[in-house]
């Protein structure tokens, strides 16, 4: 951490202190006065609160409330009866939520071995993700993917993915819940097309600690230790949970460290407050592989019939390649500079008080903090250039983030009936603060790289150039939000939530990288006014089976609101709307879980290139679409006997319906294509089995069908079958587990490329070491 708070240590001070202590004000205030009010009614509450009496004889004597949870609920991602938070602020279960979501919990990570926020949230149905350069996650479901998918921590957004996400180790996350399509009513902005939210591990109230170590190919190795429990005779309950993960990896030159640290610690006061802090401390560096050139022996224009092949170097958006691969011999090359890298750290802090105002009527405010601070130096394209038999490099990349995000949110839940019939209503406000720094290099340096060699590159070392800070950028977000649950019948439950949110941004140009010298200072400002939801409805069909349907809408800038400028002020909020219904349900005596879903969604108001009818130049509009319709179906087996099986599948139709494609001096139409990344099928199946010696069994394949990886969809990423399977022996408190993974040695992209692919790691095995006492 010194390494990277060296450059704050002088000139940044003030600044900081004014971002920290005069900054927000505002929302300091709003949280005092909050807690002042729930700290007042506790106390008078408390005082107020008669005097126990002894209980007679022959009173019965009543037993604090026990909650057991079923192991299948820890060990799928079908837990039809867990809160789903990610969905709704009422406590609606999964059962009860008209809408998809999936919960891999902090068992079923363990279970499976799934190492990475990643690698868990590609074991829920519909999806599918990376890490792309940089450490940064990646996600895709019911056909939108990159910063159409929020990530969030305990249903804080700090920035869009591709600007503050980072990879996480599993091991300090409770669970991670994933909500698909729309949904604006929970996280405002973003969202289109779905939600992956990491839930921190709450205090424990009972003592617990947790270890896990683990070795595996490449110099990978993975350290957990985590513990929990009361501090007597204080009232406090802990936990604390520290992960350390690196591997030297599998490309040349790609070493990366992820050292997490988890805390919480939560009071409860008396029978009607509690608070809970939460903390989690991030720090990751890494060496970037960027992807292996996709090597070609010519190029046809698809927009010319009858096109001739042409030996020359390949344009994305008018041509398809002849005989597309990667060089074998160039499968570890890493063309990256000597001296790149991309190191952060993550700081999240988060207050939370409930207070219990009477039987019926609950308050909760979360007061937040997050700090980002990034430094990225990487050369970030390496193209195969056909004619000089090379590999063309391209410049220097420098990137600077110093990001401080505040806020709280309030919410009060009233459950009175209505004329008869249960009625749970939720009304909140959300306030937030984020002033972003945002840097790159300067003008007056060099930044050209030279071509290398296909094989045994000599790739050298980057341009000298200093970070330079460029922009600031602070973004005002004021939300209210209502959410409703009203049983209509005793068979028919509505569902309604509307959020109304203010945005308000404001850029301060600092200096401009195309000049040698500073450009004058420049303030751009922009606000936004949106109002988003959902609406469904659920029948009960069974005490078990229900069945639902739903409607909800999102929006979002035309670009991430840390890079909006002038060019893009006259443009409004692109909208995103889906229709859903599904089926969710317990059978076989409660043995399967089942749920099954279809949907229609939309995005609307894209931005699109078209040419001017008069003057025939090529301008901006928002008039383009993307539509994506499907179908996904999930089950969770528990046969008896030790089995446990799981089966998922996705299918999804996602076209570009009214989009054009900049080919600079005109335009090209890309309606009916498919977007770049997106596959058409996703199926998963798992299969464990214990045995009563100690030993058990499990594992299972994953499928992903072709995606293309371009608009134009003349570069297709191929379709893959990979298989993970483990043995593991328990004795007593201790398991020891060998794991093998990509059995079939599978030579696949995890993220579809163009120009480079960007290869998954080959069949490898590991060793683990897991208890819990």
């Amino acid at each position: 951490m010194t390494r990277l708070l060296a450059p704050l240590r002088h000139s940044d001070a003030a600044a900081y202190c004014f971002k920290f202590c005069l900054g927000p004000f505002a929302v300091k205030s709003f949280s005092f006065l909050t807690l002042s009010l729930i700290l007042a009614g506790a106390l008078h509450a408390q005082a107020t609160k008669p005097a126990a009496k002894a209980p007679a004889k022959d009173d019965p004597i009543q037993l604090e409330q026990v909650d057991v949870t079923a192991d299948k609920e820890n060990n799928f991602s079908l837990p039809l009866d867990a809160v789903a938070t990610s969905g709704s602020r009422l406590g609606l279960t999964s059962r009860e939520l008209p809408a998809s979501v999936s919960i891999v919990t902090q068992e079923m990570m363990q279970l499976r071995g799934l190492r990475t926020a990643v690698e868990a949230v590609e074991s829920a149905v519909g999806m599918t993700g990376g890490t792309n350069f940089g450490s940064i996650p990646n996600y895709s479901t019911r056909g939108f993917g990159g910063n159409n998918v929020t990530i969030m921590r305990d249903g804080i957004r700090q920035n869009t993915a591709s600007q503050s996400s980072r990879t996480v180790d599993s091991f300090i996350l409770d669970r991670i819940e994933i909500l698909k399509g729309p949904d604006g009513l929970m996280f405002g902005e973003g969202a289109i097309g779905g939600a992956v939210n990491y839930i921190s591990k709450s205090p424990s109230p009972s003592f617990r600690s947790d270890l896990l170590a683990s070795y595996g190919g490449w110099g990978s190795y993975r350290v957990g230790l985590g513990v929990g429990g009361p501090l007597k005779g204080t009232g406090f309950n802990y936990r604390a949970d520290y992960a350390h993960n690196y591997t030297n990896g599998y490309q040349d030159r790609n070493s990366q460290r992820y050292d997490a640290l988890a805390l919480s610690v939560g009071w409860r006061a008396n029978e009607k407050l509690s608070l809970t802090w939460f903390g989690t401390f991030l720090d990751d560096w890494n060496e970037s592989y960027y992807g292996s050139p996709t090597i070609y022996d010519a190029v046809i224009n698809t927009t010319v019939a009858g096109a001739l092949p042409e030996v020359r170097t390949f344009v994305s958006t008018t041509d398809r390649m002849i005989n597309p691969r990667v060089d074998p011999a160039a499968r570890r090359t890493n063309y990256n500079i000597l001296d790149n890298y991309a190191a952060t750290e993550n700081v999240f802090n988060r207050l939370r008080t409930d207070l219990r105002l009477t039987p019926d009527i609950e308050l909760r405010n979360e007061a937040y903090v997050a700090t980002q601070l990034l430094k990225w130096r990487n050369e970030e394209s390496n193209t195969w250039n056909p004619v000089a038999k090379n590999i063309t490099r391209g410049a220097l990349t420098l990137i600077y983030r110093d990001d401080v995000l505040l806020g709280d949110r309030l919410d009060l839940t009233i459950k009175q009936p209505i004329a008869g019939h249960a009625n749970r209503l939720l009304i909140g406000a959300v306030f937030e603060r984020n002033d972003q720094i945002r840097g790159g290099a300067p003008g007056n340096v060099t930044l050209t790289i030279p071509a290398v060699t296909l094989l045994n590159p000599n790739v050298g070392y980057g341009p000298a150039a200093p970070f330079k800070k460029t922009s600031r950028i602070g973004v005002e977000t004021h939300a209210f939000h209502l959410q409703d649950v009203f049983d209509v019948t005793s068979n028919f439950r509505a569902v309604l939530g509307l959020r109304y949110d203010h945005i308000s941004l404001q850029r301060d140009t600092l200096f401009n990288n195309t000049t040698a010298t500073p450009t004058p200072f420049s303030t751009f400002k922009k606000g936004y006014r949106t109002t988003t939801g959902r609406i469904g409805g659920v029948w009960i069909l069974s005490k078990t089976v229900n069945a639902y349907a739903s409607l909800s809408r999102a929006s979002e800038p035309v670009t991430q609101l840390v890079s909006l400028t002038t060019t893009s002020a006259d443009f409004s909020l692109q909208k995103g709307q889906q229709y859903e219904a599904g089926l969710k349900g317990s059978f076989l005596q409660n043995k399967l879980d089942a749920t099954f879903a279809v949907f229609d969604l939309e995005k609307r108001d894209i931005l699109t290139s078209t040419l001017d009818p008069v003057t025939g130049l090529r301008i901006s509009q928002q008039i383009g679409a993307q539509k994506s319709k499907g179908a996904e179906l999930a089950l969770a087996l528990s046969p008896g006997d030790g089995w446990r099986i799981e089966l998922n599948g996705a299918y999804t139709d996602s076209k570009f319906a009214d989009f054009n494609e900049n080919l600079g001096t005109s335009v090209i139409s890309r309606t009916g294509k498919h977007p770049s990344n997106v596959p058409e099928w996703v199926a998963n199946a798992f299969v464990a089995k214990r045995f009563a010696n100690g030993f058990s069994v499990s594992g299972g394949p994953r499928y992903v069908s072709d995606r293309f990886g371009n608009n134009n969809n003349s570069v297709v990423a191929d379709g893959y079958v990979t298989v993970d399977a483990s043995a593991s022996y328990t004795w007593s408190r201790w398991q020891v587990s060998l794991r093998g993974r990509n059995l079939l040695d599978e030579d696949y992209e995890s993220v579809a490329g163009t120009t480079m692919r960007r290869l998954a790691d080959p069949i490898s095995a590991e060793l683990s070491l897991r208890t819990s006492f």
